[in-house]
């Protein structure tokens, strides 16, 4: 969660210029497609409370909260629940209001995992694909549920203390990511793509080598496990963790993001006022910004030329009001020309 400017109309033609290479277009693997400026759309999980209280039918408050969510300018929604609505409802919905939908976040038992057993159903894999494809979503993000090495918690990697190298945390990482492989091979087949969302401790987490939980998974997935970099959560991490930057990821690890979740950064030490408005970093007791702002200006010129095609915004704060934090973070992105 964090946010950030500077040059980026410099940005816009070092992308185009990137983007010229045929070799650089041919390498997107996730289904992105390379070189756009990104559209804008909203992880619905930003207004969990307000969306309820659209109507007191959960699947006609979902469909009243898409409608004003257009209203808003969102072109896109990433789901994390759906209100009681089947496949079909959703579609209607979304065709209704006009928007489109660019992912969902679900707990990675709905791929079929076991992963304290290392046993991968496809059979629950295939009923989730189902469903994704019958309203219109390929994309299968995992944001935590399930992937979690023994001894972590949500605070490892803010500040707190490090969660320390283990061979548990050594054996259940290589048998996640060898989970994760098997299961974006059977997605394939079915038209769905699956994905891990980070948070800090992915970034704080270390194998025995010394190496990260995230650049172990990374490195050792094919490039149809797609990354989608929080990367207000990772500028977080960077506070604890030298030369870890947003930008760094889509380096490492290229073509794999066809979402990536614009936060501004409101956690670590220190922060206790944070209204989750990109551009407004977390500050301290007296209201003095103390949280690293996300570069977004220097992070536009890579994400563009790496084919994200969405900036799914997410706010953790003011569920109960999409003027609180969702509107002036859409308006902060479309002032720097996403969207």
């Amino acid at each position: 969660m964090n946010l950030s400017r500077r040059n980026f109309l410099g940005g816009i033609f070092a992308g185009s210029a990137l983007m010229a290479s045929p070799a650089l277009a041919a390498a997107c693997k996730c289904g992105c497609t390379c070189g756009g400026m990104g559209k804008l759309a909203l992880q619905l999980y930003s207004l969990n409370r307000w969306i309820p209280a659209q109507d007191k039918d959960s699947k006609v408050a979902l469909a009243k909260a898409l409608v004003k969510i257009r209203e808003v300018g969102f072109e896109g929604v990433e789901f994390a629940g759906y209100y009681g609505a089947n496949s079909a409802e959703l579609k209607k919905m979304l065709a209704d209001a006009g928007l489109k939908v660019c992912g969902t976040h679900v707990s990675n038992d709905k791929y079929g995992f076991n992963v304290k057993e290392n046993k991968f159903d496809v059979d629950v894999l295939k009923r989730t694909c189902e469903f994704e494809m019958g309203y219109g979503n390929s994309l299968i993000i995992c944001p935590g549920g399930g992937n979690f090495p023994p001894g972590c918690s949500w605070d490892t990697g803010k500040g707190g203390d490090a969660c320390p190298p283990s061979q548990a945390i050594d054996d259940f990482t290589k048998r996640l990511a060898d989970l994760y492989n098997k299961a974006a091979i059977e997605a394939k087949k079915m038209g769905c793509k699956i994905g891990l969302h980070n948070h800090t401790w992915e970034h704080a987490i270390r194998m025995q080598d010394g190496t990260s939980f995230w650049d172990y998974f990374f490195s050792n997935t094919s490039s149809d496990v797609c990354m989608e970099q929080d990367v207000g959560w990772t500028t977080c991490a960077g506070d604890f963790i030298p030369g870890l930057t947003p930008m760094a990821q889509y380096k490492k690890y290229p073509h794999r993001s066809p979402t990536l979740h614009a936060k501004e950064n409101g956690m670590g030490k220190g922060v206790k006022k944070f209204d989750a408005i990109l551009g407004k970093p977390g500050c301290d007791e007296n209201g003095k910004v103390c949280a690293t702002a996300v570069a977004w200006d220097d992070l536009f010129p890579v994400s563009d030329a790496d084919g994200v095609e969405w900036y799914v915004i997410e706010c953790e704060r003011h569920f109960d009001d999409i003027d609180g934090a969702v509107v002036p973070s859409y308006n902060f992105l479309k002032g720097k020309g996403r969207g």
